[in-house]
């Protein structure tokens, strides 16, 4: 029996996130303050912001850290730290810049001249392509041009000629392009040099030494009790980092890869006397060489990121009694490239204790779920499909996976958005991810520094910023939701097979986000699979999650050995392709793909509508089924009936998690009514569940709704003060931030007003149109507050016959009066009570 419902509707305690807390050697006063704000929002757990410390690792720092344990003990409250003193983690407090350069990393690069055959005894300079101390030609090949063409038909190892500053060659017949391939440092800029060799465990090694181990050394006490872990911020290999893209792919010609001994060695063992071929394919279509090569190179640079970096730190969190979490730069699929990228986004964070990803800079804009959206990032759009139908998938099927997981995904939320970013964006982004899976928060930022300007919003801001007070409302939403699809398993359709592979590759392939578009849009749930987990499946089970099927999204070049994985795999097997395509693996072609998932009977979830904007999760525990819904549009309301797999008629309960509220219902049938407005999600729940508590639902029936028609006294108080002065009065509902009234306004608009109640046995108070929050006082008595719309509040227990006094206060978000670079990517909707005011009876 799942009682978890009820502790929700008890009000039970339980947490599940840890807000970001930035620190700047603030006095005591102030950090002890920031810590009670976080603490009053009903959040348990925090997440120290090490980058914006400029004490870190000294007596400051140490300092503030005894007081931040101190006072979180005396709450019951656990610790997170960011592992480093800059972004991205790797930084290591800055000892890779001078104590250890040698431990710098390392990258391959190439440069090429060209030449026309046949050659006897030719020569070309080699040494003026070394362009710093360190640099050294690891290799000089020859690759023959096809005519007219990119591509080339085969590559000589011509290394050997190398004497004095030249080398020295024989070439038969043909155009030749003679490539020398370089080991160096160059590919990185000033920034990036002095990070961590992420493939050097020594390099980690003396990582851990500088940040890792003096926290230890000082606080061991607190290390499995107060203190949860160590956090580590979009680690990456940062190579090539001088070329302006934000990413790369394999196959461009000078680009900069990463390097490291035991690359070579792995590369050398595979290849033998031909290694220095074979990469020559890293930068060139090299008949017969480039595929295999580039995804060698690709294995081999991942798995060594796992080995050297994640999982070292993992395990020294480990035998200290503490967790490892945090995340890398996903952003438009560098999740698995090098640069941003860690090269695989399944190896990167293998051994964290959660799964983890971010959403930030207006990755995710309300109502853009089919527009590449532009934002506050280097590559300046966003890929919409990747945003919206790969992310949050990521983490939640490294989740589910992942026996260490233990079922938790992460997500650092609501950053850098800009002040504009209000309450109901926040409640969007969160039903984005909860819905997907994600069921632990790490939202972005609380800040003790006044007029913090770093990433906003800053959801406290020394007592300025007008929502705080509304903040509390979307935690406990979010802690509520997190905890009812914790500790259980997620039930889906089907699995899609990671496509890492086909992107190192660089052939033609069909992206995954574009077969993950097509299943979510047609209510077809699918977790993400890496091939290094298809040899775990049993019986089309992996960790507990049962798939129908896996679908392979399609490549021009499959690695033989994942192929051979697919094959071998105990689960049916098919290829999905834009076109009709030959191939060991059933065909499906994209267009036919919901189809075919529907008449093999795969479905969990039936429904009559046919938009794209309605969302499901399954979860279930203790024999219970729990099912969220949720509506990603921002216009219409969804009205449908659904069924679902799991219930076959009799009693279900639908619960409510923002209001905290659930009713009971019956169903014959099996089928379900569902509506659900914009910005609304429901939790439908059946199987063995507790109805303590739960009232059976009654249908309300509006049997008239008039316009109000009064004047409103409106007042103006700006921040968070409760300082009021009269604006205007008037009957006209106005936008206060219109060009022509106050622009620049941020803070609390009040409406006092006199109402006319013909029958109160049934009232509906219907506020329309309201930017942004709404709080109702009705004869002087708190009716409500709500966040998103609709407005609507019942307000029968408040009200008389005849005329009634409400006092509406609406509050908008700072970007109005702030004006941030951050929240120039969003929109700034009208301010105030814009209506129409409708009194509905029932």
């Amino acid at each position: 029996m799942d009682k978890r419902l009820q502790d929700n509707l008890k009000n039970v305690q339980h947490n599940f996130i840890a807000p970001f807390l930035w620190l700047h050697n603030e006095d005591d006063k102030h950090i002890v303050t920031e810590i009670e704000r976080i603490y009053d929002c009903g959040i348990r757990s925090v997440c120290l912001e090490s980058r914006t410390h400029e004490e870190f690792c000294r007596e400051d720092w140490w300092s503030d850290i005894r007081l931040i344990f101190d006072e979180c003990k005396k709450r019951d409250m656990n610790v997170w730290i960011l592992d480093d003193k800059h972004f991205p983690s790797g930084y290591a407090n800055g000892i890779f810049k001078e104590k250890y350069k040698n431990l710098q990393p390392w990258g391959i690069t190439e440069c090429h001249m060209d030449v026309a055959g046949p050659v006897t005894d030719g020569a070309a300079m080699a040494d003026c392509w070394l362009e710093e101390n360190g640099d050294e030609i690891i290799a000089v090949v020859a690759a023959k041009h096809i005519p007219n063409s990119e591509k080339y038909t085969e590559v000589i190892d011509i290394t050997d000629g190398l004497k004095g500053d030249m080398v020295y060659f024989t070439l038969p017949e043909g155009m030749w392009r003679i490539i020398f391939i370089i080991k160096t440092r160059r590919g990185y800029s000033d920034r990036f040099r002095i990070f961590s060799d992420k493939l050097n465990p020594i390099a980690t090694e003396k990582f851990i030494e500088e940040v890792y181990k003096p926290h230890y050394d000082r606080f061991s006490e607190y290390f499995g009790n107060t203190f949860s872990g160590f956090f580590s911020d979009e680690p990456s290999f940062r190579n090539n980092t001088k070329n302006s893209s934000f990413d790369i792919q394999m196959g461009e010609t000078f680009t900069h890869y990463p390097w490291g001994d035991t690359v070579e060695g792995r590369i050398k063992e595979i290849y033998k006397d031909d290694w220095r071929v074979s990469l020559a394919g890293l930068w060139f279509d090299v008949d017969d060489i480039s595929d295999e090569a580039r995804y060698n190179y690709m294995d081999i640079v991942s798995d060594e990121y796992r080995k050297n970096f994640c999982n070292k730190l993992a395990d020294w969190c480990h035998s200290h009694g503490i967790e490892y979490i945090g995340h890398i730069i996903e952003d438009n699929n560098c999740h698995c490239m090098t640069k941003n990228g860690a090269g695989h986004y399944f190896r990167s964070l293998e051994g964290q204790d959660m799964s983890g990803i971010d959403v930030v800079l207006h990755q995710i804009v309300p109502g853009l779920t089919e527009c590449s959206n532009a934002g506050y990032v280097g590559y300046r759009h966003m890929n919409n499909d990747f945003f919206h139908y790969y992310l949050g998938k990521l983490a939640s099927s490294f989740a589910h996976i992942d026996p260490k997981k233990k079922g938790r995904a992460m997500c650092e939320i609501f950053g850098a958005y800009g002040w504009a970013e209000g309450t109901k964006i926040m409640k969007y982004l969160m039903d984005h991810m909860l819905v997907r899976g994600i069921n632990y928060f790490v939202p972005h930022a609380f800040s003790p520094k006044p007029n913090d300007t770093d990433c906003p919003p800053n959801f406290y801001d020394t007592g300025r910023n007008p929502q705080y007070r509304f903040f509390k409302k979307n935690m406990d939403y979010m802690n509520r939701m997190s905890y009812m699809l914790n500790d259980g398993m997620h039930i889906s359709t089907c699995a899609v097979l990671y496509d890492a592979e086909g992107r190192w590759i660089n052939r033609e392939f069909l992206p995954l986000e574009k077969v993950a578009k097509v299943l979510y849009d047609n209510l077809y749930d699918y977790d993400i699979i890496p091939a290094d987990y298809l040899d775990k499946i049993e019986n089309g089970t992996l960790n507990g999650e049962k798939y129908n099927i896996l679908i392979v999204p399609y490549s021009e070049s499959i690695p033989e050995d994942v192929l051979n994985k697919l094959k071998t795999a105990d689960i049916k097997v098919v290829m999905v392709s834009e076109e009709e395509c030959d191939g060991p693996f059933e065909n499906v072609i994209l267009d036919r793909l919901a189809d075919y998932m529907t008449e093999n009977r795969f479905y969990d979830v039936q429904s009559d509508y046919k938009g794209i904007f309605l969302r499901y999760y399954h979860y279930t525990r203790d024999n219970a089924h729990i099912y969220m819904f949720s509506n990603e549009g921002i216009n219409d309301t969804i009205n449908t009936k659904i069924s679902l797999s799991a219930f076959k008629g009799g009693k279900y309960i639908e619960y409510d998690a923002f209001e905290n509220t659930a009713v009971y219902r019956e169903s014959e049938s099996g089928e379900i009514t569902l509506e659900l407005l914009p910005y609304h999600s429901i939790v439908i729940m059946s199987g063995e569940v507790s109805f303590e508590n739960v009232a059976e639902d009654k249908v309300l029936s509006v049997k008239s709704a008039k316009e109000i028609e009064t004047e409103y006294d409106i007042s103006v108080a700006r921040g968070n003060s409760d300082d009021f002065m009269t604006y205007v009065k008037t009957s006209s509902l106005i936008n206060i931030t219109s060009a022509k009234n106050i622009p620049d306004f941020s803070g609390h608009m009040r409406y006092d007003a006199e109402i006319e109640i013909e029958d109160n046995k049934g009232v509906i108070l219907d506020l329309g149109y309201v930017g942004e929050t709404a709080e109702l006082y009705v004869n002087g008595d708190y009716s409500g507050t709500k966040l998103f719309p609709p407005y609507s509040f019942d307000i029968t227990n408040k009200v008389c016959k005849g005329k009634n006094k409400i006092r509406i206060i609406v509050s908008n978000h700072n970007g109005y009066e702030r004006r941030d670079a951050f929240s120039k990517y969003l929109l700034f909707e009208p301010s105030g009570l814009l209506g129409p005011v409708l009194i509905k009876y029932y």
